[in-house]
């Protein structure tokens, strides 16, 4: 049996992947406004079949990848600090974002929705007359209104805390038993596809996708799924090093399974690719980004830190600049290359000038007090994604 030995540096890996997956999460919601889904708050008039094809890439990977990176670092966290403490920064870090997000971020996010025709809900979805009101006005029915709240992409948010909770004996566990450092049989890199595959067909998830958390289950134990699988991987290097050595192949099984769902559909055998391309993804993802690891550097440091704010962030900018370039008559390849790049700066420089030096929008958008100096190695900064520690 192979040997996995463990690296003395920092995981910059996974946090180059942390910050690669949030840019493609943005660039999801700039394609979806051109994608053949109809549930967004901005959608074209005709959808546009690269969007589709895109967005479904990104919509299965990202968000696989995400919870992956999330229960690795619950594991990472928990090794460091008793479970108390664990619960109080979930409390931090997850559940005050997604308050204050719904507060401040959702009127405006609601407001552009529903100047669209557009009333997306945690019930359904359906068209409407835009208002026939302003945004003030507007502002004192949205919190008097509970059906006209929204959490928006912050969903993720909602279902990562109900997980971080739920799974605590289990990650507890994991954090306490000595790092697993052998190098599995190639069958582990694939088997869990299979998994994967049964679980959403099972469950009936991934479609239709309406995460409302009370009646999504299919959805809420699939991302719990990958949310484990992230923190096995914490307690289990070797199986990493696996994925690496398996990373092309992961990559392929990626391809087909994507390619079997835009040719399936929703369905059984759509349901059946989703699984193959999400596992596909996490192995692919980890793998490569284990093989080649980047240098410990300020801006990777400062990405890192920011990449929990930009999430929380970008959500409105992105809607924005589309309702502003589908109102030019812009076409769908000029509007995502507009939307997209614009966006991720804006919200990159929301964190910098109104987030990263102050106190309280920093505990608002999920992150710690501003870190002191450091006296050795710099930090990569605070977030539920971040892999705290070394591996």
């Amino acid at each position: 049996m192979a040997t996995y030995r463990p690296a003395a540096t920092r995981r910059t890996d996974l946090d180059l992947l942390r910050i690669i997956v949030c840019g493609g999460v943005i660039l999801a919601h700039a394609l979806l406004i051109f994608a053949a889904e109809p549930r967004y708050h901005v959608k074209s008039a005709a959808p546009w079949l690269p969007a589709t094809i895109f967005y479904e890439a990104f919509r299965i990977s990202t968000l696989a990848i995400f919870f992956v990176l999330a229960g690795w670092s619950a594991v990472a966290s928990l090794r460091r600090r008793p479970w108390q403490r664990y619960l109080r920064d979930r409390a931090e870090r997850v559940l005050l974002p997604l308050v204050a997000g719904v507060v401040l971020l959702g009127p405006v996010i609601k407001w552009i929705e529903l100047g669209q025709g557009r009333d997306l809900r945690i019930n359904g979805f359906r068209l409407v007359t835009p208002p026939d009101y302003g945004f003030v006005e507007f502002l004192s029915r949205y919190f008097g209104r509970v059906q006209l709240l929204t959490w928006s992409h912050l969903w993720f948010l909602a279902y990562l805390f109900v997980i971080s909770l739920a799974l605590l004996p289990v990650l507890l566990r994991l954090a306490r038993v000595p790092r697993r450092e052998w190098m599995p049989g190639r069958v582990l890199a694939f088997l869990p596809a299979a998994g994967f595959a049964l679980l959403i067909l099972t469950t009936g998830a991934y479609w239709p996708f309406l995460p409302n958390l009370t009646q999504d289950w299919g959805n809420l134990l699939y991302f719990t799924a990958c949310f484990l699988a992230g923190g096995v991987f914490a307690a289990w290097p070797g199986w990493e090093a696996r994925l690496r050595a398996e990373a092309p192949w992961l990559l392929a099984m990626a391809l087909a399974g994507l390619a079997i769902v835009l040719l399936a559909g929703e369905g059984v055998v759509g349901r059946i690719g989703v699984g193959l391309c999400a596992w596909g993804s996490i192995g692919a993802a980890l793998g490569y980004a284990g093989r080649h690891p980047p240098s410990p550097s300020p801006l990777l440091a400062w990405l890192g830190e920011a990449t929990m704010p930009v999430y929380v962030l970008h959500h409105v900018p992105v809607l924005a600049l589309g309702v502003l370039a589908l109102g030019w008559g812009w076409g769908p390849m000029a509007t995502v290359l507009f939307a997209w790049p614009l966006a991720t700066l804006l919200s990159l420089a929301a964190y910098r000038l109104l987030v990263q030096p102050f106190a309280w929008p920093r505990r608002l958008v999920g992150m710690g007090p501003a870190p002191q100096p450091p006296k050795t190695a710099p930090g990569l900064g605070g977030g539920i994604f971040r892999p705290d520690g070394v591996a």
